[in-house]
């Protein structure tokens, strides 16, 4: 084995394994929302304290789960009632989590499709309409991520409490930019893969 043949193999090995990372960072993650759905409504609380030794004592709510200290959380997402005028922290965690995993899910498979990219153009030439078809796919999640992460918190606030908030943000237009964009390139890139074609034909 030459020396260009063993320095794209390990090329390939370390990306081989920051895929199998990204994969079990998403198992982990999906498992402490697994433990979350299973756990009692008594293990979460929100408190109000005062956050460190500020001069101005700004005060900020906290999340405890079995009593030991979470995070810091913004009480507008865990101040939600249902019908009888209470609210739920470990659904109102739950919410939060089923967003972050459904946004951490589709990020982490875009992060994978670019992975297969990358391996595939140490292979040869990059230039092949899967690769055309792989970047379809990235801007397909990318308009995904827009979209599926806050239809999740909507679904589960519906189902669960009184009040339900859809508000528009620029975060989410951006998103549906780069979308448009990835899109745009893919269509670019599989024109140029056809005219490589049409020259390796004549030539």
């Amino acid at each position: 084995m030459d020396k260009k043949s063993k320095k794209g193999l390990f090329f390939q090995q370390v990306c081989a394994i920051i895929a199998v990372a990204i994969i079990l960072l998403l198992l982990f993650q999906a498992k402490d929302f697994v433990v979350a759905a299973v756990s009692r409504n008594d293990s979460y609380d929100v408190r109000l304290e005062e956050a460190g030794k500020l001069e101005n004592h700004q005060q900020v709510y906290r999340l405890y789960k079995n009593g030991e200290y979470y995070g810091d959380v913004d009480y507008n997402l865990y101040n939600l009632l249902d019908e009888k005028g209470s609210t739920d922290y470990r659904y109102c965690y739950l919410i939060s989590s089923a967003r972050s995993l459904a946004f951490s899910v589709i990020l982490g498979t875009m992060m994978i499709v670019v992975i297969v990219i990358v391996m595939s153009a140490s292979k040869g030439t990059p230039f092949t309409h899967r690769n055309a078809n792989r970047i379809r796919l990235i801007g397909a999640l990318q308009f995904g991520l827009a979209i599926v992460p806050g239809l999740v918190k909507f679904l589960m606030t519906f189902f669960r409490f009184d009040y339900v908030s859809t508000p528009l943000t620029m975060e989410g237009f951006y998103m549906f930019v780069i979308g448009f964009a990835i899109m745009v390139i893919a269509q670019v890139f599989d024109h140029g893969v056809k005219l490589q074609e049409d020259i390796d034909l004549i030539a």
